[in-house]
């Protein structure tokens, strides 16, 4: 049986998935970056107890490792490090706008996917995904920049559209061809982190607590391959 739980801080919206053998069998969700170092753990135990699992039975750990958040980010990243170390278990990280891209588009017949997610100070960090076969496949990586220059960059192209970003800037947007996301999709949530993270482990894409980074875009820090 393979197992693992899967943690969303990096964004406002987030929270704890607990996946066994391929499929999401729990989920909480919440709102508000402040709640995710309060209740996380707590909800990942009520998870685990759901399922009548042990966290020696997990057979890895995973989290969204940004961009996000700079606080958001850590908090997902503290806990499964802390984890990973105490239980001698595996990490799985992963992109948390690749995570949002996943987890927004349900088939829409769109030329473009883009996950946009508010960094302040005017900007946005943002990635462009392209429908392919059923799959989402990038074709821009990570960046901070301006909404309008995202916009313009996109063109008439149609345009499935997710994330807080969109929120925050709907004015630049609602002069597209954007196509917003479904309500339910529309934001970060930890399930699609668990489904991307349970796709690595198979591929052997795993890492030790003391390998695991976080992405920064505005620091310049390496921005870690997206699974």
């Amino acid at each position: 049986m393979t197992s693992l739980i899967a943690f969303e801080t990096a964004t406002p919206s987030g929270g704890v998935a607990l996946l066994v053998d391929d499929r999401v069998v729990g989920e909480f969700r919440v709102q508000g970056s402040q709640s995710h170092s309060t209740h996380c753990l707590r909800m990942a135990n009520l998870l685990m107890e759901s399922q009548r699992l042990k966290w020696e039975q997990i057979t890895a750990l995973a989290a969204s490792h940004g961009p996000g958040a700079f606080t958001g980010v850590r908090v997902g990243l503290t806990i499964v490090k802390g984890l990973a170390w105490s239980l001698g278990k595996s990490v799985v990280t992963v992109n948390t706008l690749e995570a949002m891209a996943f987890g927004a588009w349900s088939g829409e017949p769109v030329e473009l996917v883009a996950a946009v997610q508010d960094a302040r100070m005017g900007e946005v960090y943002a990635a462009l995904f392209r429908p392919e076969s059923g799959r989402l496949v990038r074709v821009a990586e990570d960046r901070v920049l301006p909404p309008a220059d995202l916009v313009a960059e996109i063109g008439g192209r149609a345009t499935l559209l997710c994330g807080e970003g969109e929120r925050s800037y709907a004015e630049v947007f609602a002069a597209s061809n954007f196509v917003r996301a479904r309500a339910d999709r529309m934001l970060a949530s930890p399930g699609p982190v668990a489904l991307l993270a349970a796709e690595a482990l198979e591929r052997g894409q795993t890492m030790t607590a003391s390998e695991v980074e976080a992405v920064y875009l505005r620091d310049a820090i390496q921005i870690r391959p997206s699974v």
